[in-house]
């Protein structure tokens, strides 16, 4: 029974492998964590259908006992995909990678991924998202940033963190 569970969680991940790739080759436009989610139910739902109850014929209570370890694998692919997509220090890699002799100083690094558009781009984000506010040249938190920045903060104390970010 725990073994059919297993085999159906990786089985569901392995459709929401195929069609999270087939999508993402297909559609322009937004490709974000929600289309993630989104393809992740449908995978789940497609198993379940088409392999559950037409082909395997097993229990239902088997079934969703699969739901908990297919979800935990979804929310591991997401924090590796976000980390793929937005990571500052797995691009500065990419570019010593595929830089001559695997090697550039921080001018050349520069040239490429500019720090201060870096940095412009988060700012532009953060501002469209609510979450700070330019007046003239100075950037203010708004009360959704320091209710966050609050519990971070907090969390930061509990785990002894020092330099995060």
């Amino acid at each position: 029974m725990i073994l059919n569970a297993l085999s159906i969680s990786f089985f569901s991940f392995i459709i929401f492998l195929f069609f999270h790739i087939i999508i993402w080759r297909i559609l322009k436009g937004y490709r974000g964590i929600i289309l993630i989610i989104a393809i992740s139910i449908i995978s789940y739902s497609f198993t379940h259908y088409f392999l559950v109850t037409q082909i395997i014929l097993t229990s239902r209570p088997e079934f969703w006992m699969s739901a908990p370890l297919f979800y935990c694998l979804i929310m591991l692919y997401s924090h590796f995909y976000v980390g793929m997509l937005k990571s500052v220090s797995i691009r500065i890699i990419e570019e010593l990678f595929e830089s001559e002799g695997f090697a550039m100083d921080l001018d050349e690094i520069n040239e490429i991924y500019p720090a201060r558009e870096m940095i412009l781009s988060r700012l532009s984000l953060l501002e469209e998202k609510n979450w700070i506010s330019k007046e003239g040249i100075e950037y203010k938190c708004l009360k959704k940033a320091t209710f966050t920045v609050k519990i971070n903060l907090f969390l930061h104390k509990i785990y002894r963190l020092n330099n995060t970010g």
